[in-house]
């Protein structure tokens, strides 16, 4: 109790605190040089328009889906994006559009879950037309629940839209589409907390007479690790080739007839000596019988080679191939 101060004691130090005699620390500092006033909420953003590298995986699943959907399904389907933001998960939860069925799925190794909405009109137009329907629409949506049989379907169509997801993004990271469970209910779908960033893709489908909306919705938090990744975009060597086109271009290049010529030798003769030329005439080349002669495709010098007789045909023995740039 000795540093305890005495009231005479204190009732200078007020006094001189009053007169200013004693000088007190504020709240406010004096200048801070070099602050800068930082945004928390302006980071995913900022962010997402770094990140070029979602676009392309966007572009590749949409022509992923349209071919795998449509080959499931015996049936034109089409699939374009709509939009990419960045929002807040709550705002994402109130822009659904209800009945739809809501997908969480995982992306291991990543933590956390993602989610992929569709609308019910949408679910509907994918039973009808698995069924053999021409998804005209006309499916009351409003006061009940999907079937058994209906969450089968839902399913297997899920299943194919996250192997088109998966296979888009291998480029950028191995990740494995990990399908959890299904809900209608938004409240037993809370993939992050209601303040949390989330990506929003979504994706504009059309079956025969029907359309609907589909969206894939990630948390910031969880494609967090792979943002140097997603800001370097694709390398060019790492694109992956259409296999299918690939073997097509492959069969027409391959059905093709090309010109192939050999030139034998060369030489130059006057005007005279050409009139004068008659049959059993020699005519002398420049090139020896042990000479490497030039075989042009299209007119184009390709291979050096010697030339000699096949199965009782003229041929030629390529030696080497003409390189040019």
């Amino acid at each position: 109790m000795g540093n305890v101060l005495s009231q005479d004691e204190v009732d200078s130090l007020l006094n001189g605190i009053s007169d200013g005699k004693v000088k007190t620390e504020t709240d406010t500092p004096e200048k801070g040089e070099g602050l800068e006033v930082y945004d928390f909420t302006s980071q995913v953003d900022a962010s997402l328009a770094s990140m070029p590298a979602l676009g392309i995986i966007n572009e590749r699943f949409v022509g992923s889906a349209r071919a795998s959907l449509s080959a499931a399904t015996r049936s034109t389907i089409d699939v374009n994006i709509s939009s990419t933001e960045s929002v807040k998960f709550n705002e994402f939860s109130r822009s659904i559009s209800f009945p739809a069925s809501l997908n969480i799925f995982k992306m291991e190794p990543l933590k956390g879950f993602a989610l992929l909405v569709m609308e019910g009109p949408l679910v509907f137009a994918f039973i009808d037309t698995f069924f053999g329907g021409k998804s005209f629409g006309h499916v009351k949506l409003e006061g009940r629940d999907f079937t058994a049989i209906e969450i089968r379907i839902i399913e297997k169509v899920i299943g194919i839209i996250l192997g088109d997801l998966e296979h888009a993004w291998s480029d950028v990271h191995k990740v494995k589409m990990v399908f959890v469970r299904s809900e209608m209910d938004p409240q037993f779908a809370a993939i992050a907390k209601p303040d949390d960033s989330v990506m929003v893709n979504r994706f504009a489908v059309e079956i025969g007479n029907s359309s609907g909306n589909m969206t894939i919705c990630i948390p910031y938090s969880t494609i967090e690790p792979l943002r140097e990744n997603l800001k370097q975009g694709f390398h060019n060597e790492s694109l992956e080739v259409d296999q299918r086109w690939r073997k097509q271009i492959e069969g027409k290049i391959k059905g093709l007839a090309i010109n192939v010529q050999c030139t034998l030798g060369m030489t130059k003769i006057t005007g005279r000596q050409l009139l004068g030329i008659k049959v059993d005439d020699v005519i002398p080349l420049e090139k020896g019988v042990n000479d490497l002669i030039t075989v042009s495709i299209e007119d184009i010098p390709k291979f050096k080679g010697f030339p000699g007789t096949r199965n009782n045909r003229q041929a030629i023995r390529i030696s080497e191939r003409i390189d040019k740039e």
